[in-house]
């Protein structure tokens, strides 16, 4: 009988990471600096590992494309948002294949520019609620007010519901998941995720009272009927059978929709608020824009604030709330003249990528101007980069399909709270970063409420 001999795979070179380099990055919890040592040698594609995981990180733009666009139907999700199915089940960020594209398009609707005129409302007036209900002198950890902030215009936009006293109950599922996330992405990971350790009972139980607080959003819009939100379209979905969608699939959508729709933003806004208090110059240019605004602007005013839209895009470039995409190889693929083995992770970081200095002039500075044309307007093609050097809300047919609104409500709430605060941060408190799905201040953001 013949015998298959097995040839050794050839690989691009990349660092041998070590062990205790590795147990250094899960006790830092910064998995970044990993990936910023695969990527100092500069290559287009570097091979490392992860345990057992063969990886690859993609260090160029036109690799990032070619992988994210041309491979997409050859890839899944990789290793972390496996793991996040614990939480969010099938939900649209976590779901493949044809249950994945059958709710984008049953979802689409309520992302268009029509429906985000009119979230845009709530927006706003939401972000006016958050700012009379701050004091001059207080103490505010931004991260959480933005937060609190961010739920509250996802329930108002997005489930027709108030979700501000809840609002505890949700960040601490969104903690608590992301905790486990993290370290799903490293050695032994979701092994531990699966052991009836604390950490698992814990998220066994949060995840049951946010299944909790889901069931009693369903079982209002059911009493209610339909309100004209994404909830009500979820309700009203019906398969070809005339069969209507399982209350376990609703129940995940909202699942995503409530922690992914709302953790990013907030995210991108608490960094702002830091930002901005570094660098005064720049909030000066900010206060001179809105300053010339009505109170509160609304969405007619979106063309109007182009300095604000570029504060927003440049604290995505330095501080992404999305900071790496993974996908897994469904097939071998040829990237950059190497074939990259099926069940392969490859990997493109929004954390390396948006600081590379190849693609992007002074790539540690705080310069919002960069994304803004001659005559003054936005331009998201202002700094000169290549397409693929920045994808806040990632590339191709996956690509965040929140963005707009996104877009919108950040820029009308960071107006729309800076006509009237300034924040600044707490002398000497520590600043890093805390990687896990988002990236998050890793110990806070307490900042004392300034009046203007």
């Amino acid at each position: 009988m013949a015998v298959t001999v097995r040839r050794p795979v050839e690989r691009p070179p990349g660092p041998d990471l070590t062990a205790i380099e590795i147990l250094r990055a899960i006790r830092s919890r910064r998995p970044t600096d990993l990936l910023e040592k695969v990527a100092a040698g500069g290559a287009g594609l570097a091979h490392f590992r992860i345990g057992r995981e063969h990886a690859y990180l993609l260090g160029t733009p036109e690799l990032i494309r070619e992988l994210i666009i041309g491979h997409g139907r050859e890839t899944a999700k990789g290793r972390g948002l496996e793991q996040a199915r614990v939480v969010l089940g099938q939900g649209l960020l976590t779901s493949e294949g044809e249950l994945h594209r059958r709710q984008r398009r049953l979802l689409q609707p309520a992302f268009h520019e029509s429906r985000i005129r009119r979230y845009a409302e709530q927006m706003r007036s939401a972000a006016v609620a958050t700012a009379d209900g701050w004091r001059p002198g207080e103490v505010r950890d931004m991260a959480a007010e933005m937060g609190h902030l961010t739920l509250r215009i996802v329930g108002r936009t997005l489930f027709d519901a108030d979700l501000a006293g809840d609002s505890p109950q949700v960040a601490e599922a969104l903690t608590t998941f992301l905790a486990a996330a993290q370290r799903s992405m490293l050695p032994g990971g979701p092994l531990l995720n699966r052991l009836p350790l604390p950490s698992t009972r814990r998220l066994v139980a949060t995840g049951a009272r946010l299944d909790a607080l889901i069931d009693r959003l369903i079982a209002e819009h059911r009493s209610a009927g339909d309100r004209g939100d994404v909830l009500s379209m979820l309700l009203a979905a019906r398969d070809p059978d005339g069969s209507a969608m399982p209350d376990r699939q609703v129940r995940d959508e909202v699942r995503t929709l409530m922690l992914a729709g709302h953790e990013t933003t907030a995210n991108a806004l608490a960094w702002a608020w830091l930002l901005l208090d570094q660098h005064p110059d720049e909030a000066a240019r900010l206060h001179a824009e809105i300053d010339r605004l009505p109170a509160g602007p609304g969405y007619d005013d979106l063309p109007r604030l182009p300095g604000t839209r570029a504060v927003v895009a440049e604290t995505m470039r330095l501080y992404p709330p999305a900071w790496v995409v993974g996908r897994r190889l469904l097939a071998d693929v040829e990237l950059a003249g190497w074939t990259v083995p099926a069940r392969s992770i490859a990997v493109a970081s929004q954390w390396i990528t948006h600081r590379d200095p190849r693609w992007w002039p002074d790539p540690l500075a705080f310069r919002p101007a960069r994304w803004l044309d001659p005559a003054g307007r936005y331009d998201d093609t202002a700094p000169g980069q290549p397409r693929g050097a920045y994808f806040p809300f990632g590339l191709g047919r996956r690509v965040c399909i929140g963005e707009s609104f996104a877009w919108t409500e950040a820029t009308l709430a960071l107006a729309t709270l800076a006509q009237r605060w300034s924040p600044a941060l707490r002398p000497n408190h520590p600043v890093d970063i805390r990687p896990a799905v988002t990236l998050r201040p890793a110990h806070g953001l307490p900042m004392t409420l300034r009046p203007r």
